[in-house]
């Protein structure tokens, strides 16, 4: 199965998400943020959980998808922060992605993890899966 085709599966299981994905690293952050728009969501990108964070407390996302290894403030210190928002301020699915760490980092949060590099047709699975 290629890539497009499994694309098209899968928008209309993520059209219509608004994502924000928190990643410092600029081509990854482009990169995954293209390939989710393809796929129908609408994206939103932050270079660190400082930025991301001022998105989440202004607008409504569905899902965030974060690096936990950042400078500023990185995607585990973030986290903590969004756990501590308004219920309807966090995003019904949160998705942790790492190069550094694993995911006994999380400390049993409700969160999803990928360790980089992953897959997108997992990633895209994930976006489209079940909140935490």
């Amino acid at each position: 199965m290629t890539q497009d085709v499994y694309m098209s599966e899968q928008a209309p299981q993520i059209k219509r998400l608004r994502v924000l994905v928190v990643e410092d690293d600029g081509p990854t952050r482009t990169a995954i943020s293209r390939l989710i728009k393809q796929a129908g969501a609408e994206v939103t990108t932050a270079r660190d959980g400082e930025e991301g964070l001022g998105f989440l407390v202004t607008q409504h996302f569905d899902v965030l998808l974060t690096d936990l290894r950042m400078p500023v403030m990185d995607g585990i210190e973030m986290l903590q922060h969004v756990m501590r928002l308004p219920e309807q301020r966090r995003p019904s699915r949160i998705i942790a992605i790492s190069g550094e760490y694993d995911r006994g980092v999380l400390r049993g949060a409700p969160v999803g993890f990928m360790q980089k590099p992953f897959n997108i047709d997992t990633l895209l699975d994930m976006l489209g899966g079940k909140p935490n």
